[in-house]
């Protein structure tokens, strides 16, 4: 029970508005029905449309670039961002957060959440050939913004990397319900994992990329237990999901007709032991733009190339032998 002090008469909270200096909450506490959870860190704020750069403890004190909140930040901060809006008619500017931005190691379990004040989230983008945000931290969390990278050579949404001596560690970390889609030149991928471990990315959206999401540099590390699910790869990617990745799970995803490789998990062929289940993979021909591993288990998904001998007669993919 909530610990208060006897006011009117009577013990406890009714309708009516309320301020308390103090409120001490021992077990939970809900708001419209929704647990309210209490930050690990402190929260900076990030609003693009500030006239001039504050410290980051309000919405009017609000920093002007997340650039600057990730400077500020400490490990489990938690940093909320704005959208760029026309003050005068409510409506999404064209502008985005145009920066690279990198979370060092040292600054573990960071969360950088768009508040987003349009379907597409908060745009964020980049030079050409430059990444949005690289990730070199463990536990951190991204989620709610439009990430625009430009550039086929290293253009890429949000980078994931870890290091062969640890250094640089992102392990544990999750991206979900952000879209990913280039501006100018085609990028090189929306997500890129790079050896590290555990990463989960959910409910994200890729169009207009080389690649999706993409396993680089399989010199030092495989990456283990990756988890992708939810996710949709439109028309306008030339490849869906090609990674190289040990006991990882890839479900509930759509990828689109038209890609050149739908789905695999060998892009190095050095991963194995993989679930690939409950997709829809409309695939032009299913054994050439998907490849998987003898040990991986290809069930429950659907393909809509139900002519080859891998497919039932429903579509639904009953095995998939090694390309490896």
């Amino acid at each position: 029970m909530s610990s208060y002090n006897k006011v009117g008469g009577r013990y406890g909270m009714h309708s009516g508005s309320g301020r308390f200096k103090n409120l001490q909450v021992d077990n939970n506490a809900w708001v419209r029905g929704m647990p309210l959870i209490a930050s690990q860190g402190n929260v900076i704020f990030v609003d693009s449309n500030v006239t001039t750069s504050g410290n980051g403890n309000s919405w009017d004190t609000a920093m002007s670039t997340i650039t600057l909140a990730v400077a500020a930040a400490e490990r489990y901060d938690t940093i909320l961002v704005a959208g760029t809006v026309n003050q005068d008619s409510a409506e999404a500017l064209t502008s985005d957060y145009d920066e690279a931005v990198v979370i060092p190691a040292t600054k573990m379990g960071l969360k950088i959440i768009g508040c987003g004040n349009s379907p597409e989230g908060i745009a964020w983008n980049a030079d050409a050939d430059e990444v949005c945000l690289t990730v070199n931290a463990r536990d951190c969390y991204i989620s709610g913004f439009r990430f625009r990278p430009d550039g086929a050579t290293t253009g890429v949404g949000i980078a994931f990397e870890t290091d062969s001596d640890m250094a640089n560690n992102a392990m544990g970390s999750t991206v979900e319900n952000c879209i990913f889609r280039s501006t100018g030149t085609t990028a090189l991928a929306g997500i890129t994992i790079d050896g590290s471990n555990d990463i989960t990315i959910r409910n994200c959206k890729f169009t207009s990329v080389l690649t999706g999401i993409l396993s680089i540099s399989p010199g030092h590390s495989i990456q283990y237990r990756t988890i992708i699910e939810d996710c949709f790869f439109d028309d306008k990617c030339t490849n869906g999901i090609d990674v190289d990745m040990r006991s990882g799970l890839i479900k509930n995803c759509v990828i689109m007709p038209g890609l050149t490789m739908a789905l695999a998990t060998n892009k190095h062929s050095v991963g194995k032991e993989n679930m690939v289940m409950h997709n829809l993979i409309a695939a032009t021909a299913y054994e050439t733009n998907c490849a998987g591993y003898s040990t991986d288990i290809w069930n429950s998904s659907f393909c809509s190339d139900v002519g080859n001998t891998d497919v039932s007669a429903d579509g639904a993919i009953i095995a998939y032998p090694s390309q490896s």
